[in-house]
């Protein structure tokens, strides 16, 4: 009886070590299949069964919206969420909830029920979203959290790209995107359950204590400010990129594919950004984006005609606008207590949706400006004010949190 407990002891510690050695591998897996089917491949894959049975465009737009309305409410609760039931379980849990969204949508096309689909898969979206990037923060070690960010980041890009690729190699049969999806999901709650236990003891721990929603505002209203700088630049762009880049003689075909150059910046740089911060700080990383925004933004609207050039310009102010919002999580790590890190990532992930809710609203009205430009110059002078505001921020606060070191 004693050599098997010992037995089952030591094998509880390799597991324990396995988890501590691999475990931001598989919360960045289980992260990257859930992004696939949350972001990507269900929005795309709902537009086009709505089309199928012939609703109102309007209306297609409306339900697809639903979850981005669901994220921006809910977001504040998901700490609660985690409180009760640790970090793991809530990513867990917001794989579970939308699985229920595809289980719905696969057995029911009624309104009623597409609409509940639309809900569900926003609020698993939203648990998964602020719970894996907490986890992320607290699991991986100061000297390393920007990189190991910026890496998380880059693979929900990815999961971006790879969502309406698997919707497309369905070959049209909505039956068979939705079980292909329903297995992603089921694969990312086995990968988040060999995740590492750090993040979800201290959720546990100090999870009670985490509700100082005021004192996160304080602390982190310009990095609040970046993401939401960041949705509203990246969802005006996804939304309305092509008509803009169409006012200028482009033909359709070339500007979705100048839309994807911007979204393959927004995938790429952010391991760059998050190493800028991690050698040099947060702030010298938003300092980079801010500059490489503005002077894009110029050159866009004085070379427009310039393919070369304009390539060149989407590329990085993609990853400069993703990056706003990769160093607001880096700023949130760095600068709050890990009683309040589950707060800070749920409300970094309800300002960067309501930049989004506000960005294709704005891009669209002010497109035809100023000779078409008024959309690009709008973006330019929202710039202009956060960096005037960062230039003025409080210098002995920033003192306290800016990270430098030699590696």
């Amino acid at each position: 009886m004693s050599s098997r407990a010992s037995d089952s002891q030591a094998f509880r510690l390799r597991k324990g070590e396995c988890r501590g050695r691999y475990g931001i591998v598989f919360i960045n897996l289980g992260s990257l299949l859930a992004q696939i089917v949350q972001i990507a491949g269900y929005p795309t894959l709902l537009a086009l069964a709505l089309a199928r049975i012939d609703y109102p465009s309007w209306v297609i737009g409306v339900i697809v919206s639903f979850q981005w309305v669901v994220v921006l409410f809910l977001a504040p609760f998901v700490p609660a969420v985690m409180k009760r039931i640790g970090t793991r379980k809530a990513c867990q849990a917001g794989t579970l909830v939308s699985l229920a969204a595809l289980a719905l949508l696969l057995f029911s096309h009624a309104t009623a029920a597409i609409a509940a689909s639309s809900l569900l898969m926003g609020g698993g979206l939203t648990i998964r979203w602020v719970a894996c990037d907490t986890w992320i923060v607290e699991t991986v070690s100061e000297r390393l959290r920007g990189r190991a960010i910026g890496i998380h980041e880059t693979l929900m890009g990815l999961g971006i790209a790879i969502g309406p690729l698997l919707t497309m190699l369905s070959a049209d049969s909505e039956t068979t995107a939705l079980l292909g999806y329903m297995v992603l999901l089921a694969l990312s709650f086995a990968s988040f359950a060999f995740g590492s236990r750090v993040a979800e003891t201290e959720a546990i721990e100090h999870g009670g204590r985490e509700r100082h929603i005021f004192t996160v505002f304080r602390v982190l209203a310009l990095g609040l400010l970046a993401a939401l700088m960041a949705g509203y630049i990246e969802t005006a762009m996804v939304a309305l990129l092509p008509l803009y880049l169409m006012q200028f003689h482009y033909p359709e075909a070339q500007a979705l594919v100048l839309l994807s150059v911007f979204g393959l910046g927004g995938t790429v740089l952010q391991t760059p950004l998050g190493w800028i911060a991690d050698r040099w700080g947060f702030r010298a990383a938003q300092v980079v984006c801010l500059s490489l925004i503005v002077i894009a933004a110029m050159l866009l609207m004085t070379a427009i005609g310039l393919l070369p050039v304009v390539v060149a310009i989407l590329f990085v102010w993609g990853g400069c606008a993703g990056g706003l919002n990769t160093l607001a999580v880096i700023e949130a790590g760095s600068t709050l207590d890990a009683r309040m890190s589950g707060t800070g990532m749920a409300l970094i992930a309800s300002s960067y949706t309501l930049g989004g809710v506000i960005g294709p609203a704005v891009f669209g009205s002010t497109l035809s400006l100023m000779q078409g430009q008024g959309a690009i110059v709008v973006i330019l002078g929202l710039m202009i004010v956060y960096a005037a505001m960062l230039a003025f921020a409080d210098r002995g606060t920033l003192a306290n949190v800016r990270r430098r070191r030699t590696l």
